[in-house]
């Protein structure tokens, strides 16, 4: 998946979050954000700030792994989004 795609299905799953009054859209912040913020807070991590998208998502993903002993085939960013799109039931 291209970053474009990406960034759509986080987009899309911050409108989710949003829908389950689980993360509020905040002023000056986009879905994307938002969904990024939700994530990371809810996981007890510190998002990184500056850092590309690819690899604040291999961060997550890595946390993830050690903490909840998730097994990922392949831990990129497509396969961390598509992990939270179908707990959260993204479409």
């Amino acid at each position: 998946m291209n970053e474009r795609d990406c960034l759509q299905k986080i987009r899309n799953l911050g409108v989710r979050l949003q829908e389950l009054e689980l993360a509020r859209p905040q002023p000056g912040k986009s879905y994307t954000s938002v969904a990024l913020d939700f994530l990371f807070k809810e996981h007890q991590l510190e998002r990184p700030t500056g850092a590309p998208l690819d690899h604040t998502l291999r961060t997550l993903g890595k946390a993830l792994m050690e903490r909840h002993q998730l097994k990922f085939q392949r831990l990129d960013a497509s396969a961390i989004v598509d992990y939270f799109c179908r707990y959260y039931r993204v479409h």
